[in-house]
C-alpha cells in the first residue's frame, strides 16, 4: 500500500488512525456528501416542470387563446366572453395543475354570463417554460392575462381569482397591475417560501425535517432564478392599492398553506380584506369539502362586480 505509507510519512493524521475509526469517518463523509447531493436533486426536481406539456382542448362554450408573456413564453388559455358588460375574471390554477384542473371552479365563475379567462401558468399544462419558481416568474403571466383582457375586452372591469400557486403569482403581479384590477379572490395562498418548504418537510419527515431543511434550503438559490428569501407573497400583499378589496379562502386543516398564513396575508393587505374559513378543508380541497358553500362564496364574489 504505497500511497498509505506515503501519506503516513507526510503526516496526514487520518491515515494513522485505526482502520475502524478511519472507515467510520469515511462513511460519515460519504453520507454527508450523499445527503448534500440529494438536497440538490430534490431542489431541482421541485423547481422544474412536473410533467411534459399536454393538450388542453377548450371546454364547450369556451374558445382557445394563446398569450405571450413579457419574456416571450407562450401561454395557453381559454376564454369565455360572457354577457356584454359583464366583468372578466382572470383564473389561475395551483402548483402542479393547469387550467384543466380548474374546471369545477371555472363552471362556478362562468355562471350567469360572467366573462372568464383561464390560463395555464408557465411550466404547467400546455404552456411553455421549464422552471417553476412558485409564482415569482408567473407574475409575468398574470400581467399578460390582464393586458389580454384590456385589449380584447377594453370595456370590462377585471378581477383575479388565484388558488395556491396562482394566488401567489397574482400577489407578485399586484403592484404592476394596480388600478387595472378591481379585486382579488385568493385561495390557499402561502405566506412565504421558507414556511411553505418547512410545512411540507414537517408533513413528510417529522423530527428529521429541520435537518432536511438545512440541506435543502441553500440549494434554492442555485435551482431558482431568484433568491428564495424574496419569495414572500405576504410582502407583495402590502403593495396592493388600498382601494382594492381582497377575499381570502383557507381551510383550517391545510398543512401546506395554513389558516394562520392566510390571516397574516389578510392583515398585510392595505385595503379591505376578508378571510373565509373552511372547517376541515385540506389544501386544494376547499370546493370538495363543502361544495355548496364554496359555490355560494364564489358566486357572491362574482356578483359583487356585476
Amino acid at each position: 500500500m504505497f500511497w498509505l505509507s506515503f501519506l503516513r510519512e507526510m503526516g496526514y493524521p487520518w491515515v494513522t488512525m485505526r482502520r475502524p475509526v478511519r472507515l467510520a469517518l469515511l462513511s460519515l463523509a460519504a453520507l454527508t456528501l450523499a445527503w448534500g447531493v440529494s438536497g440538490a436533486l430534490v431542489a431541482r426536481g421541485l423547481t422544474r416542470r412536473a410533467a411534459p406539456p399536454f393538450a388542453e382542448p377548450p371546454l364547450a362554450g369556451w374558445e382557445a387563446v394563446s398569450l405571450t408573456a413579457e419574456d416571450g413564453l407562450r401561454l395557453g388559455g381559454w376564454l369565455r366572453r360572457g354577457d356584454a358588460g359583464s366583468a372578466c375574471v382572470l383564473a389561475l390554477h395551483g402548483n402542479g395543475s393547469s387550467r384543466t384542473g380548474l374546471r369545477d371552479a371555472l363552471d362556478v365563475l362562468a355562471e350567469d354570463g360572467t366573462c372568464v379567462l383561464a390560463l395555464s401558468l408557465r411550466a404547467h399544462g400546455d404552456s411553455e417554460g421549464d422552471v417553476n419558481d412558485i409564482g415569482w416568474s408567473a407574475a409575468s403571466d398574470v400581467r399578460a392575462g390582464v393586458a389580454f383582457l384590456e385589449r380584447e375586452l377594453p370595456d370590462r372591469r377585471r378581477r383575479v381569482f388565484g388558488t395556491s400557486l396562482g394566488a401567489a403569482a397574482a400577489l407578485y403581479a399586484a403592484k404592476e397591475v394596480a388600478g387595472r384590477v378591481d379585486g382579488y379572490l385568493l385561495e390557499s395562498p402561502y405566506r412565504d417560501l421558507e414556511t411553505a418548504v418547512r410545512n411540507r418537510l414537517d408533513m413528510r419527515l417529522g423530527p428529521l425535517a429541520p435537518a432536511a431543511f438545512a440541506v435543502l434550503w441553500p440549494w434554492g438559490s442555485v435551482a431558482l432564478p431568484v433568491d428564495p428569501a424574496r419569495l414572500r407573497p405576504v410582502d407583495a400583499a402590502r403593495d396592493l392599492p388600498s382601494s382594492t378589496p381582497v377575499l381570502l379562502l383557507a381551510g383550517d386543516a391545510d398543512a401546506h398553506a395554513t389558516l394562520a398564513e392566510a390571516r397574516d396575508i389578510a392583515e398585510a393587505v392595505p385595503g379591505p380584506a376578508r378571510l373565509e374559513r373552511f372547517p376541515g378543508a385540506d389544501h386544494g380541497r376547499l370546493q370538495r369539502s363543502d361544495p355548496a358553500r364554496y359555490r355560494a362564496v364564489l358566486r357572491a364574489w362574482v356578483g359583487e362586480q356585476r
